[in-house]
């Protein structure tokens, strides 16, 4: 299925001090334990040379070069869940977002909550709606997010309306909203502009070993 191109309407914010959770949560049964062996695990398709979202070598490899978010998904329904994935940046322009989607909507039609970090170290919490996507919390600049062509640990918390995103074992930010209540899991990849004309702005990624767990907010 051909993806929708998406507006990246995200403004940028520094962390001013280190910051904590609002709540917590506890992880219950193990749902998906993915190490993408399966070229059909995932939603595989290109957009000519300008995107790929393919099963590959043991990996979920991703790729898009054109302005506006990109995203594949699964086909597991699921409410309150964490999901975490091993995140490894192979481009090196670093005005990128990418990361996990939770509860997307089961048309495909990029409507869901999108946990994101980027290359030059900013993480957000983001939800998409009709043919855009706008910020719930952040852009934050964190230095829990390695930067560059580096491997980062990427966990979303999706329980009720709260949700969180999580870096490397870290906390990151975290917001309330009851938009979307259940869907399925996804990656997602998108990159700004370059300002440079000699410069190609581009996201190549990979994903790995993704595991959903059901989870609930600790009392």
């Amino acid at each position: 299925m051909r993806k929708y191109l998406v507006v990246i309407s995200l403004m940028l914010v520094l962390a001013a001090c280190q910051p904590s959770p609002s709540a917590k949560y506890t992880t219950g049964q193990e749902l998906l334990n993915e190490d993408f062996s399966n070229e059909e695990a995932w939603e595989n398709f290109g957009i000519e040379a300008d995107a790929e979202f393919k099963v590959q070598d043991g990996v979920y490899h991703v790729s898009n070069r054109s302005e506006g978010f990109l995203w594949g998904l699964n086909q597991e329904n699921h409410t309150d869940v964490v999901i975490e994935v091993l995140s490894k940046q192979l481009s090196t322009y670093e005005d990128n977002f990418y990361g996990v989607m939770c509860r997307a909507d089961t048309s495909n039609n990029g409507d869901g909550y999108y946990f994101l970090i980027s290359g030059d170290g900013y993480g957000t919490i983001s939800y998409g709606h009709g043919d855009e996507i706008d910020p719930l919390v952040g852009p934050t600049q964190t230095n829990t997010v390695n930067k560059g062509q580096g491997n980062n640990v990427i966990r979303a918390v999706c329980i009720g309306d709260y949700l969180a995103l999580y870096v490397n074992g870290n906390f990151v930010l975290d917001t309330r909203d009851s938009t979307y209540t259940s869907g399925y899991a996804g990656m997602a990849a998108a990159t700004n502009p370059s300002e440079n004309a000699a410069v190609t702005a581009s996201v190549e990624v990979t994903f790995d070993d993704l595991k959903i767990w059901e989870a609930t907010i600790a009392n």
